[in-house]
């Protein structure tokens, strides 16, 4: 590899302008460094490849007491810094009995590696992250919304260290006992937790992500328990459904989420639960949101969770979810100017006139110069995603921003393998 150190040191405080003008100062440089065969490749690899014969995905790497193998996938980085259950051929097998489809089966490639997410592999994490058997079919699921292009994994090193939030819908959440109810966020249940883990672990051991290294966050956050939705409790449709699929179906939902663990007080009758609800989401989406809108692409999902008390309450009074929706997307507005300042540090002298003029918003964020003027949050009351969960008789409610293209929201149906009630009643013995 030939390298070419960049000036300045202080890139991340760069103006766009300013950083061009800096790199094609050693433009020069570059283009010569590039021209030259860097020395000894060649010959060092093909050294590299007489010596060491490849090795197949399912050697046993190592052999030891369960200190031991942990101490050992730790100084390789091939955990998460918290004990792993060995991934025995025993126990993988036990885990790929619940599903038809092959274990070659390559489901996408994960940058920023590009190395092959296969079904084995999925099972291989699965077993290293704590998650029974029977969750494959979740797992294999999830791996498929994340090498999605769409949800960008490439993006999950960036420097905001976006973290990703697992939505699941339907009849597993029974049946595998996922928590929906109180304290759906806390890592408790087996199940919720696992399966985030496991997300987590398939980031670090076929993305490639490793700190220092390709992860590049800032300050970062820990994984967030899979939100599984309360639908029993629901007075409306599920999240599934405002997603495109029948009711009943078994979905997980994957993006990209900012911190999921402020909740607040709403009270009183309906109006008074949405004006709170909106308040709160100036507050909450008020930062990143606001550039993730129009910087980071096209697209916004934030999640607003709703104990089923507040849903209830919204409902009684007569709002639909469409109705919530569109309430808090005419009254979480902020002044104009905020989205200015922000914009600003993306790109100088870019302003929501800008951003209008280059078609990436609609006509009613640039109506006059007021910088006063309000705005709304969203593109359109749509984008905002509702899930009922949580304590179900707690008012309080909690809101999740969404990095837009960082992490794009991907939807994909868990699918279940031939004999799923038996092979399930067998392991539940």
């Amino acid at each position: 590899m030939r390298l070419l150190e960049f000036p300045p040191p202080n890139i991340g405080a760069m103006r766009k302008d300013d950083l061009y003008a800096a790199a094609l100062e050693r433009l020069d440089e570059l283009v010569a460094l590039l021209m030259q065969p860097a020395p000894g490749a060649v010959a060092a690899a093909a050294t590299t490849a007489a010596a060491a014969p490849e090795a197949t995905s399912r050697d046993i790497v190592f052999r030891g007491d369960l200190r031991e193998v942990n101490d050992y996938f730790l100084a390789n980085v091939w955990s998460d810094g918290l004990p792993i259950v060995p991934p025995t051929p025993e126990e993988v097998e036990a885990m790929l009995g619940f599903t038809d489809r092959a274990p070659g089966e390559v489901i996408g490639l994960l940058p920023p590696t590009r190395l092959p997410a296969t079904v084995w592999k999925v099972a291989v994490n699965g077993v290293m992250a704590g998650c029974r058997p029977e969750y494959l079919p979740v797992l294999l699921a999830i791996a498929e919304a994340v090498a999605d292009t769409r949800f960008g994994i490439e993006n999950v090193g960036s420097t905001v260290g976006l973290t990703p939030l697992i939505i699941l819908n339907g009849p597993l959440i029974k049946e595998l006992n996922f928590n929906s109810g109180q304290g759906v966020l806390r890592p408790q249940a087996q199940a919720n937790i696992s399966v985030s883990r496991f997300l987590r672990l398939l980031m670090v051991n076929i993305a490639g992500y490793r700190l220092g290294e390709s992860d590049m966050a800032t300050f970062g956050r820990n994984y967030y328990p899979v939100l599984a939705e309360a639908e029993d409790e629901s007075p409306w449709a599920p999240l599934s459904v405002d997603r495109g699929f029948a009711a009943g179906t078994n979905l997980i939902t994957v993006q990209s989420a900012d911190s999921t663990g402020h909740s607040f007080l709403t009270e009183g009758p309906a109006e008074s639960h949405l004006r709170v609800i909106a308040r709160e989401m100036v507050r909450e989406l008020g930062g990143n949101l606001l550039v993730a809108m129009e910087h980071f692409g096209g697209h916004v999902s934030p999640v607003v969770g709703l104990t089923p008390l507040v849903a209830g309450i919204l409902s009684k009074a007569g709002y639909a979810k469409p109705d919530v929706k569109r309430w808090l997307y005419e009254h979480a507005l902020v002044p104009a100017r905020l989205f200015d300042e922000q914009l600003a540090r993306v790109e100088q002298g870019y302003t929501l006139h800008s951003a209008v003029a280059r078609g990436s918003l609609e006509r009613r964020f640039a109506l006059n110069d007021d910088p006063e003027r309000l705005v709304p949050l969203l593109h359109h009351p749509e984008e905002l995603q509702i899930v009922v969960c949580g304590a179900p008789n707690r008012n309080r409610t909690f809101i999740a921003g969404q990095f837009g293209k960082y992490g794009g929201d991907v939807s994909r149906e868990v699918r279940l393998p031939a004999g799923w009630k038996e092979k399930l009643a067998k392991v539940r013995r």
